[in-house]
């Protein structure tokens, strides 16, 4: 039997998204108000951006869990894979700092999204992809605003 044959495990696969995805939204919240805690005297724009950026996502993919519903929540099914992605992004170029502490919400929304694409009978390899895809814009974004914000001589 798949997942949607089965309605326990259509229930089971659902609660899971919820229960990941909130995981998820709570460790983004907690590593960033620690991490902001303990530079208040120094948050210059640069780092309360990215703090503001990842608790935003972690809001994010919980807010997309309440609109992947049948038919209409195609779209809202790649937003944990595009969060993961972008967390990604933060654990890779903040692995001296607060990237290891973002790599459970990173995985937890990717296994929401999983969750999902088997509840839904949705492409893995399609949403991985966008996920890869998601990390390589926000590194791009981060050099970008990094460039930007460096004085000019």
């Amino acid at each position: 039997m798949n997942a949607t044959s089965n309605p326990n495990r259509q229930k089971v696969l659902r609660l899971l998204e919820w229960v990941l995805a909130y995981f998820g939204a709570a460790v983004c919240l907690a590593v960033v108000t620690l991490f902001a805690n303990q530079q208040l005297d120094d948050l210059w724009p640069l780092p309360s951006l990215y703090f503001i950026e990842i608790a935003l996502l972690g809001l994010l993919g919980v807010a997309s869990r309440a609109g992947d519903t049948k038919p209409v929540g195609a779209a809202w099914g790649a937003v944990p894979w595009g969060v993961g992605g972008a967390l990604l992004s933060f654990v890779i170029l903040g692995g001296f700092s607060i990237g290891p502490f973002l790599v459970p919400a990173m995985l937890a929304f990717w296994l929401a999204g999983a969750a999902a694409d088997l509840r839904q009978r949705r492409s893995l390899a399609r949403h991985f992809g966008l996920a890869m895809i998601s990390a390589l814009l926000q590194g791009a974004l981060m050099f970008a605003i990094l460039l930007l914000s460096r004085p000019h001589n």
